[in-house]
């Protein structure tokens, strides 16, 4: 199959250009491009860690991704983390809100949600590296 490599996740949001500023302060993401549209504007962000490139759409006539979720598990973006609780802290004073503690089957791993300033969920996960196996 050659279609195996994602080359990037697309998301209409309510303002990317602070959106985009955010993630690169609180989550080290590297803006990549950002420029004005007819309808709004775009940013493309690319995580530092994993080269995961996000689209952050902001567009008049689209509904914003966050007003059409009503719990983190919908679509959240999930970060691994090696000091949850000082991760969160440093994230809440950046703007982000606490939503919740998420149960896990693993009784040594934590994981919990908060929310970016314009709604959109993260989750934390500090877990031991073979989770997936």
């Amino acid at each position: 199959m050659t279609l195996n490599t994602i080359e990037h996740i697309g998301f209409v949001v309510k303002d990317s250009e602070g959106m985009a500023r955010w993630y690169h302060e609180a989550l080290g993401f590297k803006v990549l491009n950002s420029f004005e549209t007819e309808n709004g504007h775009v940013a493309f962000i690319k995580c530092s860690e994993t080269g995961l490139i996000f689209e952050l759409i902001t567009d008049i006539n689209l509904a914003c991704i966050e007003e059409a979720l009503s719990h983190p598990l919908q679509l959240h973006i999930a970060f691994k983390s090696k000091n949850i609780e000082s991760d969160k802290d440093r994230l809440l004073k950046l703007g982000a809100e606490f939503v919740t503690d998420c149960a896990t089957p693993d009784p040594e791993a934590k994981v919990l949600i908060v929310k970016d300033p314009w709604g959109n969920f993260i989750q934390l996960a500090q877990r031991k590296e073979d989770f997936y196996k």
